[in-house]
């Protein structure tokens, strides 16, 4: 029942027609299924391509399949279309997206179950695989919105709000390299004769197999990376030659501005007042076995003596909405938070209790006086 759930809510997904709930609802299910996350992943691309559409090719198609699957003794019950009467159509539910989504869902279950029974692939199949292997692979959340997915080599990436994994660099052999903006929460298979990097605008991260968060948002003050488990070494792209080995529970945070760029080389320091390279400790909240680093995996948005601007950012891609300073010097007071379920209004009313602001909420901008 969950599978047939899973493509429903995946249909409306693609003809744009899911709710948020639904799409919440979706990201549950697969958490269950992972299997399903790369076909899923396949259709869509096909989806968003621009290619235009080959009723000719589609239908050929379907019948090659239907032919293999009888061949092989596997002979699928025919089903024919009742005929309606024209004022007993539902015309809104037939959306010409929505035909399209359930039209390539069920090709590609079509597919699928062909696949399994046909053991040796035609030289044309063997170079669709190929291009199809080749295909960029990239999976982008939304603000708001936080995923779970299994990368090819087995590795577990939890991928969080406003941000994008480009995996097109890694298989089941050969190199293990993403390309990550924003946040991301890897959990790395170990492979010794693989290395798995990171690449984000400022730093790369190598490792082996451990678990750590990686936090590099264009917009945010600082390039974080978080360390839980193993090892792993980070590499200062402006800094040729240097790298620095982190222990479990420790972080190196780098200043995320042009300013890095032009300052001189410095050694590891962690003064407010010169805070280009740091490597601190993980911050945990009493009573509480997560770090505030990665709470955002347990749906927590936690924070501790950080500036308001610093929250703000954090906050617009958590409510997804945009935050305005209309007085800027609130920009620097120091905040701790600690929401999970509250609801934007109750967050902003928790925060005035120890800071002196007023806000103003229309529709998906926040007004801060």
């Amino acid at each position: 029942m969950s599978r047939d759930k899973i493509w429903h809510l995946f249909s409306r997904k693609l003809a744009n027609e899911a709710s948020i709930e639904e799409l919440h609802e979706l990201q549950q299910l697969l958490e269950d299924n992972p299997t399903l996350f790369h076909e899923m992943e396949a259709i869509e691309q096909l989806w968003n391509s621009e290619a235009q559409e080959d009723s000719d090719y589609l239908e050929a198609t379907y019948h090659l399949h239907y032919e293999k699957m009888k061949k092989l003794g596997i002979e699928p019950k025919h089903i024919d279309e009742p005929e309606l009467e024209p004022e007993k159509i539902n015309i809104s539910f037939f959306t010409p997206k929505r035909k399209k989504a359930i039209a390539m869902v069920s090709l590609f279950a079509v597919t699928v179950i062909a696949f399994f029974f046909i053991k040796k692939p035609s030289a044309e199949e063997s170079a669709l695989t190929a291009d199809v292997a080749a295909a960029p692979k990239e999976v982008a959340t939304k603000n708001g919105v936080s995923t779970k997915m299994l990368l090819p080599d087995g590795s577990t990436v939890w991928l969080n709000a406003g941000s994008k994994l480009d995996y097109t660099r890694i298989g089941k052999s050969g190199n293990r390299e993403v390309q990550l903006t924003g946040e991301a929460f890897f959990d790395i298979v170990k492979n010794p004769e693989r290395p798995f990097i990171i690449h984000t605008s400022k730093i790369d991260v190598k490792v082996l197999g451990t678990k750590f968060n990686v936090k590099a948002y264009p917009d945010d003050k600082t390039v974080e990376t978080s360390l839980v488990q193993g090892s792993v070494e980070v590499f200062v792209k402006n800094r040729p030659g240097e790298k620095y080995l982190l222990k479990p529970n420790q972080k190196l945070v780098l200043l995320n501005n042009a300013e890095a760029d032009v300052l001189p080389k410095a050694t590891v320091n962690k003064s407010p007042k010169f805070p280009i390279i740091a490597i601190d400790h993980l911050t945990y909240r009493d009573n509480d076995t997560m770090a505030v680093e990665t709470s955002w995996m347990q749906n927590k948005l936690v924070f501790e003596d950080e500036a308001f601007a610093e929250v703000a950012r954090k906050m617009e891609r958590w409510y997804d909405v945009r935050i305005q300073f209309r007085n800027r010097s609130l920009e620097d007071e120091l905040l701790n938070g600690d929401f999970r379920k509250e609801t934007l209004k109750q967050a902003l009313d928790a925060l005035r209790i120890t800071t002196d602001f007023r806000y103003k909420i229309e529709d998906k901008t926040v007004l801060i006086y």
